[in-house]
């Protein structure tokens, strides 16, 4: 049996009981429940994704990760590895101002999300950030930019997602981060199917390269080949011609390679 009510906010306060339940949330997909009895504050929706609010976005997924009442189609590991990702790669966005140890961590936070990379040299590269960060407030006047600080607190927050998504209130988002939240989980109300026969050598290939090299210029190369391949799903073929922010953890290129 289901209880609820829309408060004023217009977020879902509610009770299921029962093994399994589906209940369509405001402006999105239907959302799968379960369990004997979950006490939902928040609901999340389709809405609130596509809301263009980096807050609510990343609110939304965390939730969706997170609660062990919905049935999510990525892992609760794979959301850490993306959201490691995600702050990579906003900390890329200020990769002039990052100093040599902000950008010796990002490559091990990006290695260790792939799992090329050993955990003690993931614990290294976390303290070499946070030492920095505690000898900043001692550097003269004018050594250390704002925008330095910014982008290695990026690099400590990707070392501590494990961490913070136990607290899913604890997980902000960063400034600037709706393009890369949009090109690491797409919509996750609408998952796109990648089918097998699209998954050539060409474009499996291509996608390797493109992913180890960071070489998201050559996107729209591997639009070309998808729609060789026989492709016609405009989410693919737009997310390869039209998105300008990518980074490592993309979607499409964890599913051309098989990466979860």
């Amino acid at each position: 049996m289901f209880r609820g009510h829309f408060c004023r906010s217009g977020t879902l306060r509610s009770i299921w009981h029962g093994r399994e339940r589906k209940r369509k949330p405001l402006g999105g997909a239907p959302v799968t429940v379960t369990g004997t009895r979950h006490r939902f504050r928040y609901l999340p929706s389709e809405g609130d994704w596509l809301s263009g609010e980096p807050g609510a976005m990343m609110r939304c997924l965390v939730t969706l990760a997170t609660h062990r009442g919905i049935a999510f189609h990525q892992s609760r590991r794979a959301v850490v590895r993306k959201l490691r990702l995600l702050w990579c790669g906003c900390a890329r966005a200020r990769w002039c101002h990052l100093p040599d140890e902000g950008r010796r961590a990002i490559e091990v936070v990006e290695r260790f999300a792939d799992g090329r990379a050993a955990a003690r040299a993931f614990r290294e590269a976390r303290r070499a950030v946070a030492e920095w960060l505690r000898g900043a407030r001692r550097f003269p006047p004018g050594s250390a930019t704002p925008e330095a600080a910014e982008a290695m607190r990026f690099a400590v927050t990707a070392g501590e997602v494990h961490a913070r998504l136990s607290d899913r209130y604890a997980v902000a988002a960063p400034p600037g981060a709706i393009g890369f939240l949009q090109d690491l989980f797409g919509n996750p109300f609408r998952p796109v199917e990648v089918a097998p026969a699209w998954r050539t050598a060409t474009v499996v290939g291509l996608a390797r390269a493109i992913y180890a090299e960071r070489a998201f210029d050559l996107m729209p190369v591997l639009c070309d080949a998808l729609q060789d391949a026989g492709c016609t799903n405009e989410d693919v073929l737009s997310h390869c011609r039209d998105r300008t922010d990518h980074a490592r953890g993309c979607w499409l290129l964890d599913a051309l390679i098989g990466t979860e």
